[in-house]
């Protein structure tokens, strides 16, 4: 009879096994994705349009009291890859410039020296900025911007304006003519800062020129400032 009570206490550990022995706990691991592929970490590519005024300064080595002053527009597109804070810029920019010079002698094709009371340059620059910056401030509606980079411009149109007595010769200057008195091949250093609202931006840019632009025996310092507002999208 005792045989029996303990087969009976027994069946129930063989006959179903699962209801007395405990289950094994398994842990799955959640696998979370690179920073790199976190929101806001890719790279990402903006195009844009700008346009505004532009102010050049032209500073003599020989007398730096002396400065010529050129006024003009400009107008342009740009492209913009951003990755967190930091950002690139690639720029294509045209500018129309004008400059006075007051009491000098204009030479001709034919080479004559002509006297004038005031000679005006007017030209035509082909700008190539490729800057790198930073945001200083980053909010989804608005951005603050700080940049510096290199830009290349190349001087493609140029006409003489020049005024004696009152009157006024215009002479468009051909391609060896201007060589001979400009280097249309400029290079310079831009330091600028810049804001994002919404869509809208504002610029406001300085380059300091790396060679002289009159072709003369002394230096002509070029001080370029530019103020543009755009739009990015």
């Amino acid at each position: 009879m005792r045989s029996i009570f303990i087969i009976l206490f027994l069946i129930p550990f063989f006959a179903f096994p699962d209801a007395t022995l405990p289950k094994p706990v398994v842990k799955v691991k959640k696998v979370t994705k690179p920073k790199i592929f976190s929101t806001g970490a890719r790279p990402r590519l903006q195009l844009g349009l700008q346009g505004g005024v532009n102010l050049n300064y032209f500073i003599y080595s020989r007398n730096r009291v002396q400065k010529d002053v050129a006024l003009g527009y400009q107008g342009g597109v740009f492209f913009r890859v951003s990755r967190q804070k930091a950002f690139v810029q690639f720029e294509m920019n045209y500018l129309w410039s004008q400059v006075n010079i007051r009491n000098g002698k204009f030479t001709t094709e034919f080479g004559d020296s002509i006297p004038f009371e005031k000679l005006t340059f007017r030209y035509h620059t082909f700008g190539i900025p490729f800057i790198f910056g930073a945001y200083a401030v980053k909010k989804p509606m608005f951005k603050l911007r700080f940049y510096n980079g290199i830009e290349a411009d190349f001087i493609t149109k140029t006409r003489a304006i020049v005024t004696t007595n009152n009157s006024q010769d215009i002479y468009k200057l051909k391609r060896a003519e201007k060589r001979n008195i400009i280097r249309p091949e400029q290079f310079s250093y831009q330091l600028g800062m810049g804001m994002d609202i919404a869509m809208f931006i504002i610029d406001i840019k300085y380059s300091l020129g790396f060679r002289s632009f009159y072709r003369e025996e002394f230096r002509t310092q070029t001080h370029l400032f530019q103020f543009t507002v755009g739009a990015i999208f």
